[in-house]
């Protein structure tokens, strides 16, 4: 018997790249509660009753400080370690916005780099999952 995972949370999830082709990337806070410490994409919580395309423009504005065209690319799930699992709305963007645009509004830094750049750091475990890096 197969069991299905239960979704506990749900998340948006936003690749966002600029004119060069550099990827929006956020360095979490030492108290980050998932994975601080590491480089990823702006994410957030979905809130009850918001749609998760909501969710992604109030977190790149709340995060970064900016506002973009956000397309709807995939939809993965990933199961937690107690059986419950995560589901991740990912979705994508161009912005002519540049570096000094950006606004930090959570997280260490928030970057755009490019594929070279980040592969010098540390990424959030899914990231090649939710940004399709591999």
């Amino acid at each position: 018997m197969v069991r299905r995972m239960e979704i506990d949370h749900e998340v948006a999830v936003i690749v966002l790249t600029d004119a060069v082709g550099r990827v929006l990337m956020q360095h979490r806070s030492p108290d980050a509660h998932t994975e601080p410490g590491r480089w990823g994409p702006p994410t957030g919580l979905v809130e009850p009753g918001e749609s998760a395309a909501a969710a992604a423009h109030r977190e790149l504005l709340e995060e970064a400080g900016l506002t973009a065209v956000l397309e709807p690319d995939r939809v993965l799930e990933q199961a937690l370690t107690d059986g419950r699992g995560v589901r991740f709305h990912v979705f994508t963007g161009r912005t002519e916005a540049r570096q000094e645009d950006v606004v930090l509004g959570e997280g260490l830094a928030m970057r755009f780099l490019t594929p070279a750049e980040m592969a010098t750091k540390e990424l959030v475990s899914n990231a090649n999952r939710l940004m399709s890096l591999t």
